[in-house]
């Protein structure tokens, strides 16, 4: 499978959603904030990892996201399947790999995604996680959320 399949992929997933895609990102623009989702190539070989976040668009934004989150699993038999599957140099065939990755798309990406659509949702996910160490302090302040 070349990367240009893998991107393709993403699309069949996102553009029935709502999001456009604009080079390696696919975007959708809601009233309070933008969710991204994009392709982001290893640079030790044909791997690849799939990120998304959030862009509050009432504050500055310094980075590509907000809040960046990558499509992976606490589950570590899960997190080997995630990997194995966007290792575009392994044997798997196109079809199966396909059919996996929407499916895993379909349960870590989609479905967290499409929860939050306000700045309200956004905050109630941050609030949910063991610890904010990968917010920004921007977002922190903004949400008067713990700084330490």
């Amino acid at each position: 499978m070349e990367k240009k399949r893998l991107a393709s992929i993403l699309s069949e997933v996102l553009v029935p959603i709502g999001f456009k895609k604009k080079g390696n990102y696919w975007v959708i623009n809601d009233v309070e904030i933008t969710k991204m989702v994009n392709l982001q190539k290893s640079q030790f070989g044909n791997y690849f990892y799939i990120n998304y976040g959030y862009i509050l668009k009432s504050i500055p934004l310094d980075d590509i996201m907000h809040i960046y989150n990558r499509v992976t699993s606490l589950d570590i038999d899960e997190r080997n399947k995630i990997a194995f599957l966007l290792d575009l140099e392994n044997s798997i065939s196109d079809e199966e790999r396909t059919e996996a990755l929407k499916k895993i798309l379909q349960s870590k990406l989609i479905e967290k995604i499409q929860m939050i659509n306000t700045e309200n949702d956004l905050l109630a996910e941050l609030k949910k996680r063991p610890h904010l160490n990968d917010i920004t302090l921007a977002v922190k302040k903004y949400f008067n959320l713990p700084i330490d």
